[in-house]
């Protein structure tokens, strides 16, 4: 239980839904797995464009606090981003687990595909930290465009093994196995990892590059952290033109793609004259 919370330290939500009129979403999920949605940021680009990236975040953040680099990810990129919240942080209730977690995510790619016929290889996955996990493990089971992974590691129990140490890393269950899931994909895949991390060894990286049967770059910045790191020089450069390298075009401008999501699926707020008590949580 105790490693539990260090692996989903869910902070104080930094934001409520009405923060973000017009990109917070709440998309559906299998009627089988219960009426709770997931809640999401999207963001479009202005222009329109041909892919779509999902944002898995990091365990010590949640979508408010991840709205900046989203914005910064779809501007550079030229794509379309949905940010994923994971249930026990933001506005999202509920127990983090593994299961839980990637269900969320198979939910929101079926929705995506299938509910607003998105091609699966226009769909490019992102996961920082911990979200390399739902990221990895998405992209060996479904058609997907790309792989971008940062900090990334192996599996929970190495990750713990730099925490409590070899000998009790054995009594902490196992989770998200990214070295087992990275043989099974198929599409080209980045990975990223700061040299300075001392939070999550970047041998770990190393080893996920290494067990990647698919077309795949590793990059090692010195100065790059766990948290710091300069967004054009050790992510969007070196990331667009890997693509360019694995023959990864796409269009963007107003001929190439606008995502228009049903309007009930966009959360609704009272303006504050018109107000009522109102909740912005999504309880599990």
């Amino acid at each position: 239980m105790e490693f539990n919370r260090l692996l989903f330290p869910a902070p104080k939500s930094s934001y409520t839904a009405s923060l973000f009129p017009g990109e917070f979403i709440a998309i559906p999920r299998k009627v089988s797995k219960g009426p709770t949605p997931i809640p999401c940021l999207f963001l479009s680009t202005a222009r329109g464009s041909s892919k779509t990236m999902i944002y898995f975040h990091g365990n010590a953040e949640d979508l408010g606090m991840s709205y900046e680099l989203l914005c910064h990810l779809s501007s550079a990129l030229r794509m379309h981003v949905i940010g994923v919240e994971y249930p026990g942080y933001g506005i999202y209730n509920g127990k983090c687990t593994e299961k839980k977690i990637l269900s969320d995510s198979e939910d929101i790619y079926n929705y995506l595909t299938q509910n607003m016929k998105i091609k699966g290889e226009d769909i490019i996955l992102f996961g920082r930290s911990i979200g390399t996990g739902p990221a990895t493990w998405l992209a060996s089971e479904k058609k997907v465009g790309g792989l971008l992974l940062m900090s990334g590691y192996t599996c929970i129990r190495e990750v713990a093994k730099s925490i409590v140490g070899k000998v009790f890393m054995y009594f902490i269950k196992d989770r998200f196995r990214n070295i087992d899931w990275i043989k099974k994909v198929t599409v080209p895949a980045f990975i990223v990892h700061g040299q300075s991390d001392t939070l999550i060894p970047y041998d770990q990286s190393i080893r996920l590059y290494k067990n990647c049967n698919s077309p795949s770059s590793l990059l090692l910045p010195e100065s790059m952290n766990h948290n710091e790191f300069d967004f054009f020089d050790d992510l969007t450069i070196p990331f667009s033109i890997f693509l360019t390298q694995c023959g990864i075009t796409y269009e963007f401008g107003p001929d190439n793609g606008f995502i228009k999501f049903p309007a009930d699926i966009f959360f609704q707020y009272d303006k504050p004259e018109e107000s009522t008590l109102r909740s912005e949580t999504f309880n599990e």
